[in-house]
């Protein structure tokens, strides 16, 4: 191709005209007449591939998930869901989606993205323009949930006609680092060190270090903890904040929402509306319990902890202090099998001698203890009360009165009255248990605010007390003083209570709800309150359930969190303070990649600054992840700081996501992002650039047409894409190209007859054995020994420092560190491009890239294409 260049005139003028020359391969300005171009091809369509494609069928490898499934509806068919039904533009479509999750219990299904359906589509017909082709349809994209099975719902969800595809989901993976040593990838071509990709001339030019570009690092996710414990017990909600266990082998607490009295226990009072955040040094906790504005942890060794507020005393430990912002341990218990949390700052503690303990607020006698005032900041014993159940759910704290279950299946109550929530018949108070006349066969007990529920050992529910919304679910709102039957409920399971509404589990593991319903607590799609129990939309395999003031938190089998309800404080833990009348799914993603706070990284001066989360993410900041932190080291690490190293594109914005970010981690960079930025796609599956999958394959392609750059990392499989007997090769290359720059590993230099490798390695640029190639392969950075930001086990180039943010490393490889090169080589590019008055596109990118790059050696039957000259693309501007 020729190259458009005007001698006369400085290269910075000469932007604009690239759009001319770059765009048209065998041109050059001034040239002959242009044929018409050809036509835009038409939108993948994947059913071709229902037989062939890998994870469309059993048996499935280790690199599929063996519960997640992504599903494409045929766009025509117009598959949507509303409220909890399918709808399509054929009746039968939907009822056949239905029917097949119907054959699986547990199986459920939601759109790929919680945006507005209309904003997804505007943004495609907006790309279309831009691009001029047609652009694949989002929200046809599903995602289903199955607890086991998963080979079966693929065969019959491939089978209907309505879904274009449906395949396992990929297990993505950080492109592993096989190999050890040294560096040399900023060096000018031609350097008695190794020719690296000249950074430093780039450097040197008006916004060539990236200025006003963001490049995006997408990573593999981590989660919280491993997802919810799936124990009864597992989640709690109180006013405005919520609670759960982890199912990780350490059962540590995470908490999200309000935090105005540290009732999230991070020692900070800040709150946490869109990350959930761990509790500080909680381990081996069995349940957890939360009301107003303070928490409790019940332990597997029977002690007891607090946190929050502590105006009444109900942090339990002795102390008059306001608040305890971590968790203190309460004294003189060491045997608690059930906890309980009123909203004015009651706890009762069952233990495993039949005895119970209270402690906090005792305005009404909720105490048990004698007296109707005096609140104690220390435990004391329920008067008179022996025998208490040692199952969850044995003890109930309300706003003023008090419940227990006893071991014979009997209930006892005391405090507060005035509504007839002790169930005795009468509106009087009192200080000591009594129990709730002809109660038996009762196995669980719930508090709301005035009222109380009894789990019957027949699946039936009691109910008595204040039924101002209809939180009896008798079909009425009159207080009842003594127990009544809710309506229609036989087969109940567990149960919680509100505010002002009540929730239980059937044993077909759907939840059904009642009472106030103002801030869509009830989850049924509405905000009516209901006397009556109406099923929770979506739900099929909930398998814990907790409510507070006017929010739910549940879990499903799967260990997934669920939320609905009021959100003003991100108590539901989603990315907005918007309430949900419909289950939603917190952001329970954790930073386990990225140490934000490493010298290098963490003050980096403005415009560029710190790296960012998007969305923002659970855990530390300061993870010391050994695969983030270099990456985006290698793009972005400070350059004017006196320490460590520089970036290829230190100015560049770093923004940090997980591929587990909701509605897709591209799609959510997209949004994130603007013509001319970057997106680097640090994951592989199995071996393959991870493109493989059809869903990244169609948001690749969305992506490049808003003229973000798309850098994937080829692979560290050794698979050859051109290979027509690979399955995944012969999909990959069977496909229009995404317009993705797939990267591959190239030797790095040899000096003195080796490198870190070893001695009489290849020549520089051949491919590394482990890296995925082929014609497909576009450009290659260095495969191995590239320094960067290191981490603990690997900071050989700080050996003596004990502080992770000073660590330094020499050895990073894989194509995990050939893609940062590459990704900051386009940011650096592009910023020049931009200062000089347009941003190039993905394609003009690639193009340059490779025809001015220091090529691969000429007899290395790999292909993995040239490693960029930096000095040669600006210069070719």
């Amino acid at each position: 191709m020729s190259i458009f260049r005007i001698r006369s005139i400085p290269w910075q003028a000469r932007v604009t005209a690239l759009a001319v020359a770059w765009a048209l391969p065998g041109t050059v300005a001034g040239g002959p007449a242009l044929a018409a171009p050809p036509p835009a091809p038409p939108v993948y369509d994947h059913a071709k591939d229902k037989l062939t494609a890998p994870g469309a069928r059993g048996p499935l490898g280790k690199e599929f998930s063996t519960t997640e499934i992504s599903v494409k509806f045929k766009a025509g068919r117009g598959m949507r869901l509303r409220g909890h039904r399918l709808e399509a533009a054929g009746a039968g479509d939907a009822a056949a989606v239905t029917a097949v999750l119907a054959r699986h219990p547990g199986a459920w299904i939601k759109p790929l993205s919680d945006r507005p359906e209309q904003d997804v589509t505007a943004d495609r017909i907006r790309f279309e323009k831009r691009s001029g082709r047609k652009l694949p349809d989002l929200n046809s994209w599903f995602t289903v949930f199955v607890p086991k099975g998963i080979e079966s719902v693929l065969g019959e969800l491939n089978a209907l006609p309505s879904v274009e595809i449906a395949v396992a989901k990929p297990v993505a993976r950080s492109p592993s680092e096989p190999l050890r040593s040294y560096q040399s990838y900023r060096n000018p071509v031609g350097s008695l060190a190794g020719t690296g990709v000249d950074a430093d001339y780039a450097n040197a030019q008006t916004a060539g270090k990236g200025d006003g570009i963001t490049v995006t690092d997408i990573e593999v996710s981590g989660t919280l903890g491993e997802g919810v414990n799936p124990t009864p017990g597992s989640t709690a909600a109180g006013e405005k904040h919520s609670l759960m266990v982890d199912a990780s082998a350490s059962h540590g607490v995470w908490a999200w929402g309000d935090n105005s009295q540290g009732q999230l226990g991070d020692g900070t009072t800040v709150s946490r509306p869109s990350a959930l955040t761990k509790v500080s040094g909680l381990t081996g906790v069995k349940a957890v319990a939360a009301a107003g504005t303070f928490s409790v942890a019940l332990k597997s060794d029977g002690t007891v902890w607090t946190w929050g507020g502590n105006a009444h005393g109900q942090l339990g430990n002795g102390s008059t202090a306001a608040k305890s912002t971590v968790p203190v341990q309460v004294p003189g218990i060491t045997n608690a099998v059930a906890v309980s949390a009123g909203p004015v700052g009651n706890v009762l503690a069952a233990l495993s001698d039949g005895t119970v303990r209270s402690w906090g607020s005792n305005g009404y006698g909720q105490l048990g203890n004698t007296t109707v005032t005096g609140d104690s900041n220390l435990p004391v014993t329920v008067t008179g009360l022996t025998g208490v159940s040692t199952a969850p759910g044995a003890v109930g704290s309300g706003f003023g009165h008090s419940a227990a279950v006893l071991a014979d299946g009997t209930v006892k109550t005391w405090g507060h009255n005035a509504n007839g929530q002790l169930g005795n018949g009468g509106t009087t108070a009192s200080p000591t248990p009594a129990a709730v006349p002809g109660l038996s066969g009762v196995s669980a007990v719930a508090t709301g605010a005035f009222h109380t529920l009894a789990l019957l050992s027949n699946g039936t529910v009691k109910s008595w007390g204040a039924n101002v919304s209809g939180q009896l679910g008798d079909g009425s709102t009159a207080d009842r003083h003594a127990p009544g039957t809710v309506s229609g409920l036989t087969n109940a399971t567990a149960l919680t209570a509100g505010t002002l509404f009540s929730a239980a589990i059937r044993n077909d593991y759907t939840v059904v709800a009642w009472g106030d319903n103002d801030e869509g607590q009830l989850g049924n799609g509405g905000h009516g309150d209901s006397s009556v129990p109406v099923q929770i939309s979506g739900t099929s395999a909930a398998g814990t359930i907790a409510a507070g003031g006017r929010h739910v938190v549940a879990d499903f089998l799967t260990t997934v969190l669920a939320t609905w309800g009021d959100n003003a404080d991100g108590q539901l833990g989603t990315l907005s303070t918007a309430d949900s009348s419909v289950p939603v799914h917190p952001n329970n993603l954790a930073n386990t990649q990225w140490n934000s706070c490493h010298e290098d990284l963490g003050g980096r001066p403005a415009p560029a600054g710190a790296p960012v989360q998007v969305p923002p993410l659970g855990g530390d900041p300061c993870y010391p992840g050994s695969h983030g932190t270099p990456v985006i080291g290698i793009i972005g690490a400070q350059d004017d700081n006196s320490a460590g190293m520089a970036g290829i594109a230190p100015h560049a914005r770093l923004q940090l996501t997980h591929n587990s970010t909701p509605g897709g981690p591209i799609a959510y960079a997209t949004s994130h992002s603007q013509a001319g930025d970057v997106i680097l796609l640090e994951l592989d599956v199995g071996g393959y650039p991870v493109e493989r999958d059809p869903l990244v394959y169609d948001q690749i392609q969305l992506a490049t047409a808003a003229g973000i750059t798309v850098v994937e990392a080829a692979g560290n499989g050794s698979r050859n894409l051109d290979d027509p007997n690979d399955p995944v090769s012969a999909l990959i290359m069977s496909r229009t190209d995404s317009g993705a720059i797939m990267v591959g590993g190239g030797e790095p230099p040899s000096l003195g007859g080796g490198n870190c490798e070893g001695r009489n390695r290849p020549a520089a640029r051949t491919a590394m054995a482990y890296t995925t190639y082929g014609t497909r392969v576009d450009l290659q950075g260095y495969g191995a020994c590239v320094a960067s930001a290191g981490s603990p086990g690997a900071q050989d180039l700080s050996a003596s420092t004990t502080d992770p943010n000073k660590m330094y490393r020499s050895t990073f490889n894989g194509t995990s560190s050939a893609s940062p090169i590459v990704a900051g080589a386009v940011a650096v590019l592009q910023g020049v491009a931009k200062q000089a008055g347009a941003v190039l596109t993905p394609a003009q990118v690639r193009q340059i890239l490779k025809q001015t790059g220091t090529a691969q050696p000429a007899g290395d039957p790999k292909h993995i294409g040239p490693l960029p000259d930096l000095k040669s693309a600006v210069s070719s501007l």
